[in-house]
């Protein structure tokens, strides 16, 4: 089972915008959703409402044709969204002052873009490459009217000490899971930073799904019972290095973890 065939039961009336948030391996899980939903005859466009690593430096699988609208930066103005041309394609509006950086789209432009995508593929937050991360009182940029919101941790994270060095935004991610600085992370700290209306899926509407990135590098992984505790739509264990290793647990017909 792969990453579309877990996810797409999940997006209500079965086409949208689907936006990922959280740490740990967002860039690949979009990169590797667009792909499949293309190999599944469905247009998919990638693109993001803050920034996003430069798709000609990486990741792996990032593929599609590279566009700037630059006019996409701003509120949508009413004119033509740009629609399906030639196989996947990346959207961004220019490319930006970070280094190895491009600058996504304003997020208002996303519902003219649904009219013309089977599928919008949004990157809606940031974590500086870190496994883990809560979110700033700016954060997520999530799409209006998102059809189904990813969040993403990387299990990479688990028995870390909790610091910069592991997490974005340590100082929040203390205050909502109760982690203090230098203590191991546990996945009871991950399970409340899924839970905390702050935490991984703040201001999130509708239908989420938890994409547990990583799940080859850790000896214990959570289990059905304990991701089922967490209320949502969808979860999910997997290692996007190892595309078929995807367990969706809340779902019926799960594929084991091979």
């Amino acid at each position: 089972m792969n990453l579309a065939e877990a996810l797409l039961p999940l997006v209500p009336g079965g086409t949208g915008s689907i936006a990922f948030v959280g740490a740990g391996g967002k860039t690949t899980a979009v990169f590797t959703l667009a792909r499949e939903l293309w190999q599944r005859g469905r247009t998919a466009l990638v693109t993001t409402t803050t920034h996003m690593l430069d798709p000609r430096l990486g990741p792996p699988g990032a593929e599609g044709r590279l566009v700037f609208r630059a006019a996409m930066e701003g509120p949508y103005d009413g004119s033509e969204a740009w629609g399906p041309r030639g196989g996947p394609a990346i959207l961004m509006s220019r490319e930006a002052e970070a280094p190895e950086k491009v600058k996504g789209i304003h997020p208002s432009w996303m519902p003219a873009l649904e009219k013309l995508w089977d599928f919008v593929v949004v990157e809606a937050d940031g974590a500086r490459r870190l496994p883990l991360k809560a979110p700033g009182g700016h954060e997520p940029v999530l799409p209006p009217g998102a059809g189904l919101v990813v969040g993403v941790l990387g299990l990479d994270g688990l028995g870390r000490p909790m610091d910069a060095a592991s997490v974005h935004r340590p100082d929040r991610f203390e205050a909502v899971t109760g982690c203090e600085p230098g203590e191991p992370i546990r996945w009871d700290h991950l399970a409340a930073l899924v839970r905390h209306p702050q935490g991984l899926f703040k201001d999130a509407r509708g239908p989420r799904a938890l994409l547990l990135n990583k799940a080859d590098t850790v000896a214990e992984r959570p289990s059905t019972a304990q991701m089922a505790e967490l209320g949502l739509e969808g979860a999910l264990l997997c290692s996007l290095r190892e595309p078929e290793g995807v367990i969706v647990c809340l779902r019926e017909g799960c594929a084991p973890w091979p």
